[in-house]
């Protein structure tokens, strides 16, 4: 009878033969890890913020018959560079006559538009002797000084645009249409224009259609989309002696707010206050 042959385990060969096993199970596993996959790039992306840039391009002129035989106009732009102009008028007598014209652009976004003023101010400068016979105020400056803003009449239009006739040298409102909601003001005086400007006054794409107030938009400083006021004022002949030596200051300003996200900004008046 043979012998059969006898295996004999250590604890360290069996030990040694399942970690074996387990190097080949875990190979096996690194082997088998290629899952489905795909990749897709939204790429380029930015974010930029809009402008909202008010410019102000104006136009002046002034007709004093033989003291200005030829119309001067004098144009510009207000941008926020610094510049400036003052529109100084000496020697006004009556029959002489001038127009401001203001050209408002907001660039980039549809804003509501607003123009306003601090108000007016008379200075009576004393009084020469012919004034004195008719005038009594006496007062400078302040209530009751200078009658100049009460004796200018004033008229305000909206236009399409405004350029200087090259034949004559005048400065023309192209397409001008009265305003005719300025209270009703018509004749109105200087001193009623600011009197309502002190509390502010829209400037709407069209007068024509005040339920649109929003102003529309330039692509740039040179594109006009919206209307140009114009503001032509004239000392009728009828005025006498109580304007002798008296003088006026005024100033305008116009304020623009963005229009979208923006359901307050048609009744916001940032002349309030």
């Amino acid at each position: 009878m043979t012998d059969k042959p006898r295996y004999t385990l250590s604890r360290r060969t069996m030990l040694g033969g399942i970690g074996a096993v387990g190097l080949a199970s875990a190979g096996a596993g690194l082997g088998t890890s290629a899952y489905f996959n795909d990749t897709e790039a939204f790429t380029g992306n930015t974010i930029t913020a809009g402008q909202l840039d008010l410019i102000v391009d104006w136009h002046t002129d002034v007709d004093q018959g033989s003291a200005t035989p030829d119309v001067h106009v004098h144009s510009g732009t207000m941008n926020g560079n610094g510049d400036s102009y003052s529109y100084q008028i000496s020697d006004v007598k009556p029959g002489d006559s001038g127009k401001l014209v203001f050209c408002p652009k907001i660039v980039d976004n549809p804003a509501y538009l607003w123009l306003g003023s601090a108000g007016v101010t008379d200075y009576e400068n004393g009084q020469s002797e012919p004034e004195a016979e008719v005038d009594t105020t006496g007062g400078d400056p302040g209530e009751g000084a200078g009658e100049l803003s009460e004796a200018i009449q004033v008229v305000v239009s909206q236009a399409d645009s405004a350029y200087v006739d090259e034949e004559t040298g005048e400065l023309v409102c192209e397409n001008a249409a009265v305003l005719g909601g300025l209270g009703n003001l018509y004749p109105a005086s200087l001193a009623d224009l600011a009197s309502m400007l002190s509390g502010g006054m829209p400037v709407y794409a069209d007068y024509n259609d005040t339920e649109n107030q929003v102003y529309p938009a330039s692509e740039d400083a040179t594109d006009q989309q919206g209307k140009c006021l114009c503001i032509e004022w004239e000392v009728p002949t009828s005025v006498g002696n109580e304007i002798q030596t008296d003088s006026l200051e005024m100033d305008f300003q116009f304020i623009a707010e963005q229009a979208r996200h923006n359901s307050d900004g048609a009744t916001t008046n940032p002349f309030a206050n």
